[in-house]
């Protein structure tokens, strides 16, 4: 066949080929960004480490992050003290005698079970437990989109998001979020219950996998669906067994009381200020000066349309890839509430849409889509993560996913003369389980074209 390769369907010599994903920008040259990048986060941390502004002041006393909300609650877990976590003005309490004035979050946000995660880190003094929860956690999630992506170069863009960044700054856990959810996509045609058993641990953090059921369900993995139960139910117990059911019967308040500050908060005074560092469709509604009832029904129709495009795209013949690229991505806009810390675990359903690219070529106008997307991701952390673009890069990096879907109905692939016999055409026929009328056709240039109709399985 004639034509690009971004519009046109491959030979299979072509599909071996790695695609250039950022258009003129080189393996290489990618790979040399990635580390200049990384390098230059690196000794930005490191210098604002010897001013006192990041981790410690000049006094060696903490600086206030998400990490010391979670690792002054893990030490009060540790010695005995879990339900003083779920008072949210005796907890701020304790963490300003701890690290000062400067604390300014009493809320706890989660369930019982994420202590049990994350109370071994804080046995280890402050300084100690930030590095090693940041590194141990950051290194999980990029060798999750390694073995996605199969790309040196894949880990690299990860080191060099703006998100990833961001969040090895807060210390925020979208690290480990990515590495259990992806993980679970990973493993979950191969190893249905392992995979179940990282959803279950994902519970921790239950508005991000609202959708994962809904998968589960359309995809009929049962026993990906019953180990991510059983899992959930184990820690649970466990939870109770080592912190007592005073925790369980104090979360249903402290998940009223999060909603009151969080998203139904009075910010009439400054609402970009307020609503801005909130990246989902309900915080981009607040933070356009739109009423909460207006923003409820947008998230709550943006929440729908996400579940419904869920459920369409699992029970198809989608690739694997773009399923796994589309659950993900879906995850993060259905939530009502995400903030530009979380975003880091957009790096997993970019490494599916890497790995898609990598196997069938990138489709034109995607380049110049991704390349803009990169530049917004760049200017929410530079807005210090309170410029609402978060939902706008999540629903076109969904439109991109979907677009390929669309795309690849119908098309042809092109495979090399002398490698397709009678026989084989019934082989590749069953590589391709929704192939509606297969047929051969020699064409001049000596190349047998496979024409199909329907999804790619």
């Amino acid at each position: 066949m004639t034509g690009s390769r971004e519009n046109s369907g491959f030979t299979p010599q072509s599909v071996r080929q790695i695609p250039r994903i950022f258009g003129n920008i080189a393996a290489r040259r990618l790979q040399a960004y990635g580390y200049a990048i990384a390098a230059f986060y690196a000794a930005t941390l490191l210098r604002l480490y010897c001013e006192g502004v990041w981790l410690l002041d000049r006094a060696g006393t903490p600086i206030y992050t998400e990490f010391t909300c979670q690792w002054i609650a893990g030490l009060l877990a540790v010695h005995g003290q879990t339900v003083s976590v779920y008072h949210p003005i005796e907890f701020l309490d304790i963490q300003r005698t701890l690290v000062g004035p400067q604390a300014s979050y009493g809320i706890w946000p989660y369930p019982p079970t994420y202590f049990l995660i994350f109370m071994p880190f804080s046995f280890l003094p402050y300084a100690a437990a930030f590095l090693t929860w940041n590194l141990v956690t950051l290194i999980a999630c990029a060798a999750v989109v390694y073995f996605i992506a199969r790309r040196p170069a894949a880990t690299l863009l990860v080191l060099a998001s703006p998100f990833t960044a961001w969040n090895f700054v807060a210390g925020h856990n979208a690290f480990l979020t990515a590495s259990l959810l992806g993980a679970a996509l990973l493993f979950l045609e191969r190893k249905p219950v392992l995979a179940g058993f990282l959803i279950g641990c994902l519970t921790y953090k239950p508005h991000l996998g609202i959708l994962v059921p809904v998968a589960l369900t359309a995809f009929r993995q049962w026993r990906a669906f019953a180990s991510a139960a059983i899992t959930a139910i184990l820690l649970a117990s466990a939870s109770v067994a080592t912190l007592g059911t005073d925790v369980w019967e104090a979360l249903p308040r402290q998940f009223i009381w999060f909603a009151s500050e969080t998203l139904a908060a009075d910010a009439s005074a400054n609402p970009a200020q307020y609503w801005g560092k909130l990246q989902t469709v309900y915080g981009l509604v607040r933070y356009l000066n739109g009423s909460g009832t207006f923003a409820w029904l947008t998230q709550g129709a943006t929440t729908f349309a996400t579940a419904l495009l869920v459920w369409l795209v699992w029970k198809s013949r989608v690739r694997y890839q773009l399923k796994a690229a589309t659950l993900f991505t879906a995850a993060l806009i259905a939530t009502p509430y995400a903030f530009a810390t979380d975003m880091a675990a957009i790096a997993i359903p970019v490494a599916f849409l890497v790995s898609d690219q990598t196997r069938w070529g990138v489709l034109k106008g995607e380049q110049t889509i991704m390349k803009a997307l990169v530049g917004m991701s760049f200017l929410i952390v530079l807005a210090c993560g309170r410029v609402a673009l978060g939902p706008i890069v999540i629903i076109a990096l969904l439109g991109v996913i979907v677009r390929r879907m669309l795309y690849y109905r119908g098309e042809q692939a092109v495979l090399s003369r002398g490698e397709v016999t009678r026989a084989r055409l019934h082989a590749a026929a069953s590589l391709f389980p929704g192939v509606v009328g297969l047929k051969a056709r020699q064409s001049q240039g000596g190349t047998t074209t496979v024409i199909y109709r329907g999804w790619l399985g």
